[in-house]
């Protein structure tokens, strides 16, 4: 009996039975996001909902004591693919998934902790859906805003999510 917890990590992580709760774990446990400080605070049970903080903290700050872009990208980069792959796996479709390309607009400083919301809406996963079904591929944009805790927006972005279907 192999208890290696790596390869249960992996396993779940691909299976189609994989709850909200346990990826939220998984994620808030992976290194790069401990040191960026980069935390999952909700995941819906469906998956289309992601809500993500960002701590403002020494470790992601720099000499001008504002939030390093790329932690700021880091904390956007990964979580639509990562919500569109579980969503189509719950759908029995199996798909390889990046983010393709990401475009950042840096509105105002950001010197506080930031928190994404992101959201999947069910035109977009019917879309998907029928672009897999249909070409074997889904390419398509996704925009999130970074929110400082008073509301105000501090980053606009867009991820370009790529799904290839696994045969």
């Amino acid at each position: 009996m192999n208890l290696n917890p790596i390869h249960y990590f992996i396993k779940r992580y691909h299976s189609p039975n994989l709850k909200a709760d346990e990826l939220k774990r998984m994620l808030n446990l992976w290194f790069p996001f401990l040191v960026n400080r980069i935390k999952i605070l909700n995941i819906s049970e469906d998956f289309s909902e992601m809500k993500v903080r960002l701590k403002h903290s020494f470790w992601n700050r720099n000499p001008y004591k504002t939030v390093w872009g790329g932690s700021i990208t880091s904390a956007m980069d990964p979580f639509y693919p990562i919500m569109m792959k579980q969503i189509m796996l719950r759908k029995d479709i199996r798909t390889d998934f990046f983010s393709k390309a990401i475009n950042v607009e840096f509105i105002r400083k950001v010197n506080t902790n930031i928190f994404f919301q992101f959201k999947i809406t069910e035109i977009e996963i019917i879309d998907a859906g029928e672009l897999l079904l249909k070409d074997g591929k889904y390419d398509g944009w996704h925009e999130v805003n970074g929110m400082a805790p008073g509301g105000n927006t501090c980053v606009k972005g867009k991820i370009q999510v790529y799904l290839k279907k696994n045969p």
